[in-house]
């Protein structure tokens, strides 16, 4: 039942990133996606009475989701400005992705189980992929070059595709580094190289930036063990970028006025009439200090998980809609006890795969998964300060497994001691 228990979750995964339902309307009464975790959950619960072990397993994963789950019900009821108790969006999208945390860490008892998994999220994510390529091929794009991104719950805008393949870039090097044939290697770096290109693509400045930031914390790692893929990735580069568009060409070079006019961004009228670029980053710079305001404003919890903004419109008008920031829209929820939850999630998988890599030197494929983990965490990072999407599936199922994964590598170890010290003792006089 244990396997099966896993089998379904996988199923629920590839279903939550690849959104069938949306291409097929005619699945979306059947309820995939809830019966798979549901019996996943059902098969998981009867195999640990069958052979009587925890249900849930207590890694630091686990124990921030339950947390989360505390304070978010806390502020479900409670908040100061929460519109009802009912069942509602974002408690929805809390509650399962916490609970997909759980279960990921609770069934993921072995290394090839969490390898499977990221293999599972890897091959899903290929349809993102192929969705990209052939919508540029096609020119269906919006606002001049921009390409919106496939049909996918995760994807609602050029921004959230681009945050999303820097995501899911790692795991394609990942499989690169790991094939043992020479066309897998290939294929799978030439997935990275299309995933970096569909970046382009979308025009999103969040997008090059995270690309920028990933790069520095990649190139001594690949420059020591990948030279041949790294001066390959380099000049491929170098041929994508100017393939873009001319219209994603200037956007791309309004990054340091963006950047300028965000943080200098006052209530003043302008003196000259700023470009739409700039009015971004502007509008940006007022909803993130408006709904910091906020959150000082009500500091340890927050206003509500489903706060009425129509409460506090008048003196903070620029934090009543979607602020780009998500662990600013984690503040708004649940204040200082929300931003640090969400702080912590992406903390497990980046130190957890820090600890990874020193504790699998002897493992080289493990080495380098939590190398991966490391990546996806400093995507997470940084693309998520300029989307507002906290909570999602990738985020939290990283932080579960990375989690499992330091609770199996330490059993190993605490197994190994017991042999060693089994084989020594009969020599103690």
């Amino acid at each position: 039942m244990s396997l099966w228990a896993f089998r379904f979750l996988l199923w629920y995964i590839c279903v939550l990133l690849v959104q069938p339902q949306n291409r097929f309307t005619f699945l979306w009464p059947l309820h995939i996606a809830d019966l798979s975790f549901v019996a996943a959950l059902g098969l998981h619960f009867l195999g640990c009475l069958e052979k009587r072990q925890p249900v849930v397993r207590l890694g630091p994963g686990t124990v921030l989701a339950f947390a989360l789950l505390f304070f978010a019900t806390l502020s479900q009821h409670f908040g100061v400005y929460q519109v009802s108790p009912a069942w509602n969006p974002s408690i929805d999208l809390l509650v399962k992705n916490a609970l997909l945390l759980i279960m990921v860490e609770s069934m993921a008892t072995s290394v090839e189980r969490i390898w499977a998994v990221q293999m599972v999220t890897l091959f899903s994510t290929l349809w993102w992929v192929k969705g990209g390529l052939r919508l540029s091929s096609l020119g269906a794009t919006y606002s001049g070059d921009r390409l919106m991104g496939a049909a996918v719950s995760l994807i609602d805008n050029p921004n959230s595709y681009a945050y999303m393949m820097c995501v899911f870039l790692p795991l394609y090097l990942y499989a690169y580094q790991q094939a043992t044939k020479k066309w897998m290697k290939y294929s799978f770096l030439a997935c990275a190289l299309a995933a970096v290109y569909i970046v382009f693509q979308t025009g999103s400045r969040t997008g090059l930036l995270t690309l920028i930031v990933m790069g520095a914390f990649l190139m001594p790692h690949y420059g020591r063990k990948h030279l041949r893929a790294l001066l390959i990735i380099v000049a491929a580069l170098v041929i994508l970028f100017p393939m873009s568009g001319e219209q994603n060409m200037k956007r791309f070079r309004t990054i340091p006025q963006s950047i300028v006019s965000f943080f200098n961004a006052s209530d003043a009228e302008p003196i000259r009439r700023m470009s739409q670029d700039e009015l971004s980053a502007d509008e940006r710079q007022q909803k993130n200090a408006h709904t910091w305001a906020l959150i000082k404003e009500h500091l340890f919890f927050g206003v509500g998980v489903w706060a009425d903004p129509s409460r506090y419109a008048d003196r903070f008008p620029m934090a009543t809609g979607q602020v780009h920031c998500e662990i600013l829209i984690a503040g708004r929820q649940m204040g200082l006890i929300g931003m640090g939850l969400y702080a912590g999630f992406i903390a497990i998988t980046f130190f957890g795969g820090g600890w990874v890599r020193r504790h699998a030197a002897h493992w080289p494929a493990v080495q380098d998964l939590g190398w991966t983990f490391q990546m996806q965490a400093v995507a997470i990072a940084v693309g998520g300060s300029f989307c507002p999407m906290p909570w999602h599936p990738p985020m939290m199922m990283f932080a579960g497994l990375v989690s499992g994964l330091v609770g199996i590598l330490k059993r190993e170890e605490e197994a190994k001691r017991e042999r060693l010290a089994g084989i020594q003792e009969p020599l103690v006089p």
